[in-house]
């Protein structure tokens, strides 16, 4: 990743906000929104991708580009910006996360997050269509408590968090054939 921001241009900063100022030279990373605004409007194939349990951005970069160096481009078109809590936790890092957050696994797995209202219960798959999946609505516990037991739902934080952390493993991808091109022609926008 860092060849790639090589070209990034440089400003002084000032590090301590207080008089005398004291300036280190830093990336502008503001950057950053004006590139996704070129590849997201320049870039026609993508491709959807499935992070497997405990893939790394890097080793994905690798797999499907070859070079690690593509990590920033898969981060860009996905709007990642925390490349540790943005991208999926492998299950070993996903139980040490929720213990800091909510004390234990038991904690998580018995307080309520929120309560759903179930609009529409799930169809399952025909031959001639797809499934159609439940769709619910988050409700108040007054709401809850007035509906019939098989419009209600209880999400506790562990299942939400869990479901949280799924949603982040599916991505779409630029084809491998434009990443190159892509990587040249945003290093010569940048200088």
């Amino acid at each position: 990743m860092s060849e790639f921001f090589q070209h990034y241009p440089q400003i002084s900063y000032d590090v301590t906000g207080a008089k005398p100022a004291k300036f280190k030279t830093a990336i502008n990373a503001m950057v950053r929104v004006k590139l996704k605004n070129i590849v997201v409007n320049s870039v026609v194939r993508y491709f959807p991708y499935s992070i497997p349990e405990a893939e790394r951005p890097d080793i994905t970069s690798f797999k499907i580009y070859g070079d690690v160096k593509y990590t920033w481009l898969i981060f860009l078109i996905n709007d990642i910006h925390d490349p540790i809590y943005d991208w999926p936790l492998g299950s070993r890092e996903f139980v040490t996360f929720i213990k800091s957050k909510y004390g234990s696994i038991t904690v998580a797995k018995n307080n309520i997050h929120h309560y759903e209202q179930i609009l529409r219960d799930r169809v399952e798959a025909s031959g001639t269509m797809d499934a159609i999946p439940q769709a619910k609505i988050e409700v108040d516990l007054t709401t809850y408590n007035a509906l019939g037991s098989e419009k209600r739902n209880v999400v506790y934080n562990f299942n939400w968090e869990v479901d949280r952390n799924e949603a982040k493993r599916d991505i779409k991808l630029v084809d491998p054939i434009y990443a190159g091109s892509i990587f040249s022609e945003m290093s010569e926008k940048l200088q």
